[in-house]
């Protein structure tokens, strides 16, 4: 039961990284209904426009850290309210100077929310059970593809004296302000401080994170941790995977409804066939996280995803049927995001304290979001409808991303059978209450592969 209630808070940052996800994407559906026209915006500004966002994500993705000393609710709050407000001045914006400022400041206030919920959610849970519950999370940003997409198709048809595409910024940035007082009431502080358990139920919750993940000093950082994390091999492993993923999947929320109006169809269906691709993804993202716990199986699966992801690209540079070039968005949607998902739980899995974890994800993000840059950039509309270049350069980083899996894979499971063999058979479910001061270092500790 606690356990549930406790689901209740997944489901709540859910919801606010779907606002946010729609808040930083809707730029796209914008673009196509009409805010390049308006403001004469060229095709190269367009790319600075989505890269002004991400530089300031990446810049900012220290806040990270942040979410192992502060008050999570009140911290969680202000940055909704932040993107909230950002996402609805668009709308009053009236240069191509004024939109940068505005991404900018969008990306700050969301690096400091959906980077840091890895981290928030390995407070609670075991690393057997955690793919699953970050799929759960993450999925949010599929249905808010196709949540968007479907209410930008809906928009766009609106007649009102306003611009469908000024209209898309207020309807859709509306909602993250409504749910952030729920947010901040759900969110516990962290393990065994909920507000609507009772104490044998937050105790029930603190004694479960201690056996899951070893014991942990709130409120503080171990700084030795912070740079043991600079110099373990894994994060930059695992940084790189990220960057290909990031790379070939970025850009297509804003692009999507683009590369679908140049296959054939009109502006207004590009935005709802944008729609399906992403349930699809959702649906797999659910799938696969599952499986992904129960085998206790991170590489298989991320390699397997990018190969799916790399033979959308591949049919979309090569084929010319309509039909066909459709289907490879889902095979895009599908294997990309679903990688992208496990690719975070992978991070967490191998940091033996909280501290390490923050680290880790921060060098994860810092340069795995680099790849968002370069993304941006990958379907400038001259190329168009095919976008060779782009489609191929997509495809060639998810087959590396695959190799480099099963590489780290390797290693990993070397390491794990160099500490078998030095201190004994260990089961990753066993953590001893030591480990979360120890560290990875711990002979007890042994890495998901």
């Amino acid at each position: 039961m606690t356990q549930t209630r406790y689901l209740t808070a997944i489901f709540s940052l859910g919801f606010l990284y779907m606002f946010s996800y729609i808040d930083r994407g809707n730029i796209g559906n914008a673009y196509t209904a009409g805010m390049g026209a308006d403001w004469g915006i060229t095709s190269n500004q367009y790319s600075w426009v989505l890269t002004a966002y991400y530089l300031t994500y990446i810049v900012f993705q220290w806040f990270i850290l942040l979410w192992k000393v502060v008050s999570l609710p009140t911290w969680v709050a202000l940055m909704a309210l932040g993107w909230g407000a950002m996402s609805m001045i668009q709308t009053v914006t009236s240069s191509f100077a004024g939109l940068m400022a505005v991404r900018c400041l969008l990306g700050v206030f969301e690096a400091g929310f959906a980077p840091g919920v890895a981290l928030f959610l390995s407070f609670f849970y075991h690393r057997s059970e955690m793919a699953f519950r970050y799929g759960l999370f993450i999925s949010f940003s599929a249905i808010a593809n196709c949540f968007a997409s479907a209410m930008a198709y809906g928009i766009v048809h609106a007649k009102t004296s306003i611009a469908s595409w000024k209209l898309l910024f207020v309807i859709e940035g509306i909602p993250t302000l409504v749910i952030v007082p729920i947010a901040y009431f759900l969110l516990p502080k962290g393990p065994g401080e909920c507000r609507f358990l009772n104490q044998k139920e937050n105790e029930i919750i603190r004694l479960r994170a201690v056996q899951g993940r070893g014991r942990e000093e709130k409120g503080r950082l171990n700084f030795r941790h912070l740079f043991i994390a600079c110099y373990d091999y894994k994060n930059y492993f695992q940084a790189v995977i990220v960057l290909c993923l990031n790379t070939a999947f970025a850009a297509l929320p804003a692009f999507l409804p683009t590369i679908i109006k140049d296959i054939g169809y009109s502006s207004i269906q590009s935005q709802g066939l944008s729609a399906p691709p992403y349930f699809i993804a959702f649906l797999i993202c659910l799938g696969v996280s599952f499986l992904s716990d129960r085998y206790g199986n991170r590489s298989i699966f991320l390699t397997t995803l990018s190969i799916v992801g790399a033979v959308g690209y591949l049919i979309e540079a090569l084929v010319k049927t309509e039909g066909v070039r459709y289907f490879a968005t889902y095979l895009i949607c599908g294997g990309v995001f679903s990688a992208v998902a496990l690719a975070f739980t992978w991070v967490t899995d191998n940091q033996g304290s909280a501290s390490k974890r923050g680290a880790g994800l921060v060098i994860f993000g810092m340069i795995g979001q680099t790849g968002s840059i370069a993304g941006s950039r990958f379907f400038p509309s001259e190329e168009g409808p095919y976008y060779i270049k782009g489609m191929g350069i997509s495809a060639g980083l998810l087959l590396f991303a695959a190799i480099l899996s099963q590489v780290l894979r390797f290693l990993m499971a070397r390491e794990n059978k160099r500490r078998d063999a030095l201190y004994g058979y260990v089961d990753i479910k066993n953590m001893p209450d030591e480990v979360g001061d120890a560290g990875d270092d711990h002979p007890s500790f042994r890495f998901v592969v």
